[in-house]
């Protein structure tokens, strides 16, 4: 490979594109320092969400537990109901007992789906942030 040999002029012109150069990527590096800064406060409220998702899932699984005994409570009643020969039409007591069973079970259900849409959603996220970060420069 032959290097041809630049006149001063040139090699001046040259210098100065590659001053340009370093100046633009200082720019970059300023903005890029910036939104790191950014970056981090923002996953340190994400990392603070993350966490609050966490405690909102302990709060679901205790709902679903409490919604369980609930339904094992009910269950016990109508075989007493049909063990004591009632077999046609619940009383009142155990008709109302099941009608807030049905109630309490459809909005646990919603809440369980909203729970379900939004924990794909963020940990999907939360994933492809990761491989974002461990790909390499």
């Amino acid at each position: 490979m032959t290097i041809s040999l630049k006149t001063a002029a040139e090699s001046h012109a040259d210098h100065r594109h590659w001053h340009s150069d370093v100046e633009c990527w200082k720019d970059d590096i300023e903005n890029w320092r910036a939104e790191h800064s950014t970056a981090v406060a923002q996953l340190q409220e994400a990392l603070r969400q993350i966490n609050e998702h966490g405690a909102s899932l302990d709060q679901h699984a205790d709902s679903v537990a409490s919604l369980e005994g609930r339904l094992e409570y009910h269950e016990k009643n109508l075989a007493a109901s049909l063990q004591n020969g009632s077999n046609t039409e619940l009383d009142e007591m155990l008709s109302d007992q099941h009608a807030k069973q049905l109630d309490v079970h459809q909005r646990q259900h919603e809440s369980h789906e909203r729970i379900k849409k939004h924990h794909h959603t963020a940990m999907a996220q939360v994933a492809i942030l990761k491989a974002a970060l461990e790909a390499p420069m």
